[in-house]
């Protein structure tokens, strides 16, 4: 294992060194507080997300159950440093593994490891990844189901089954895709296979089930058990994915640049593929097809059913996540063209150091260390951001911390993803958590209308959020009174003065206190 755990090290020292580690912030601020109140349930006990988390099974309910029995031996912090390490691990050796088995070349998986962590972030179409700046539940996924593919590529469909259950455990979507896209391969399998191999998709598809189920038969019933009285699809469709992440849904609203490195990939790995089949240097050439022609099909469903006809149901499968898989594929068939572009002399180099157990190991270590080191320096200075307003954001967190009733609960711009987390105090809502529940996100939507009214523009996403943080700046005394009645804050954070002697005051930032009658939210 010292070659995969000398890759896996490399990879993650040059991906802290260009995007840096990121903690208790944007994606996490569905965890963190969760979590935190899970430890103490009188945190968060006004705060109308996190209670709706708690009330109820979740998208996020079994990562933070397990970041929970972490926790109770480990800081916060540590908890989730140490998920982001194990699924950083995950990924990186099940990347390196498929490399092995699809080219039999380790040069050439070391090369894919890099590419795919390091190098292409967000080389995929709906501006998903494997890997991220913080520790997200769909790393766990993607690493659990890298890993269970590569099970069904060594006809080992039992822990593959109990490999993609289990990522469907930690993020839904990415493990039900990896299991529809892994059964559509073993069936496609079939007619060619061994007697004995005939019955493999079967079992599959049983042990994936029975494994899955814990996860996504409560999900259903909280989604389509009871429906919102008086929404249409249209107001949801829109509420997700126009309004909220348009960048995940609608192919219009993807980035040209994001466009343009899938289609390079596209067509340097299908080129890669093609020439080492010809060459008999891949392996797997018919199960890889299978798998690039079916994530071909979804993203066309996905395209018809948001862009041409929208279907809610579909869209929420949010089947662009496929190219994230199709990001691998054919990343290793780049890597392996290039091992062999490689001049004798350089490839001498990485071949002896990943067949040199001595070396291989003290360079794993020492790369382990490094990592280590600019994660703890990351998590001191989050962002590395020196800038005033960092610095003032970090100063209020730290006041609302310690100089406010645990209880208190704050409007903030919408745009802030970080207070909630490292205040440990409610707010009213934000832009960045969202329930995925039907009449949750109905709700959300009120809350941030109320707050910050901008009305329902064509295309959302982050474009809109200087918009949102305008509209809540430009609220006055008057209008946010009766605001703090209806959803019981008592402290306001914001740039733009109030007529109010503020309780807390920076030349960027201010909180006021309002009246004492705003009553508590209902949880």
């Amino acid at each position: 294992m010292l070659p995969p755990a000398l890759v896996t090290a490399l990879a993650l020292v040059l991906y802290l060194l260009r995007f840096s580690y990121d903690y208790a912030a944007s994606d996490q601020d569905e965890l963190i507080p969760f979590l935190l109140h899970r430890l103490d349930p009188s945190l968060f006990a006004h705060d109308w997300f996190v209670q709706t988390q708690a009330g109820s099974f979740n998208v996020r309910t079994y990562v933070v159950l397990l970041l929970h029995g972490l926790a109770l031996v480990l800081p916060v912090w540590a908890a989730v440093l140490t998920l982001y390490v194990a699924a950083w691990t995950l990924i990186a050796t099940a990347v390196y593994h498929l490399g092995r088995l699809l080219t039999g070349d380790r040069v050439a998986a070391a090369l894919a490891v890099v590419a795919a962590l390091a190098l292409t972030p967000q080389w995929t179409l709906g501006g998903n990844d494997l890997v991220h700046r913080m520790f997200v539940p769909s790393m766990l996924a993607w690493g659990l189901g890298l890993w269970g593919l590569g099970q069904a590529l060594r006809h080992r469909t039992e822990p593959a089954a109990l490999l993609l259950g289990l990522a469907t455990w930690a993020q839904a979507l990415v493990g039900l895709q990896l299991a529809g896209l892994t059964g559509l391969m073993l069936l496609a399998d079939r007619r060619s296979a061994s007697p004995q191999r005939r019955y493999g998709p079967a079992r599959f598809a049983a042990l994936y089930v029975l494994t899955a189920a814990p996860s996504v038969v409560p999900l259903l019933l909280l989604q389509y058990g009871s429906p919102p009285p008086g929404a249409s699809p249209d107001d949801l469709f829109y509420i997700q994915a126009v309004f909220r992440t348009p960048h995940h849904y609608l192919p219009s609203a993807f980035p040209r640049r994001a466009l343009l490195r899938f289609g390079l990939l596209l067509g340097l790995g299908s080129g890669a593929l093609a020439w080492l089949h010809r060459r008999g240097q891949v392996r797997h050439v018919r199960r890889l097809g299978v798998l690039l022609l079916a994530m071909a099909g979804l993203c066309l469903l996905a395209v018809v059913c948001t862009e041409l006809r929208p279907v809610l149901a579909v869209a929420e499968l949010q089947l662009f996540k496929t190219t994230v898989l199709a990001k691998v594929i054919l990343l290793i068939g780049i890597a392996r063209v290039a091992a062999q572009l490689l001049p004798a002399r350089l490839r001498r180099l990485p071949e002896a150091l990943l067949r040199s157990r001595r070396r291989c190991g003290m360079a794993a270590v020492l790369l382990a260390a490094l990592a280590l080191f600019l994660m703890l320096r990351a998590l001191e200075w989050p962002g590395l951001s020196r800038s005033p307003d960092a610095v003032a954001l970090r100063a209020v967190e730290a006041w609302a911390r310690t100089a406010t009733p645990q209880d208190a609960v704050f409007a903030v711009p919408p745009s802030d993803d970080r207070f909630r987390s490292r205040a440990q105090r409610a707010i009213v809502v934000n832009f960045k958590a969202f329930p995925h529940q039907d009449t949750a996100m109905l709700a959300w939507f009120e809350r941030l209308q109320a707050l910050a009214p901008i009305g329902r523009p064509p295309r959302g996403g982050a474009a809109i959020l200087d918009d949102l943080d305008r509209a809540f700046e430009h609220l006055t005394l008057a209008e946010l009174l009766p605001l703090s009645q209806r959803y019981g804050f008592t402290y306001v954070l914001r740039r733009t003065p109030l007529p109010l002697d503020p309780v807390y005051a920076d030349p960027s930032v201010q909180v006021y206190r309002l009246p004492d009658d705003a009553p508590l939210p209902e949880p």
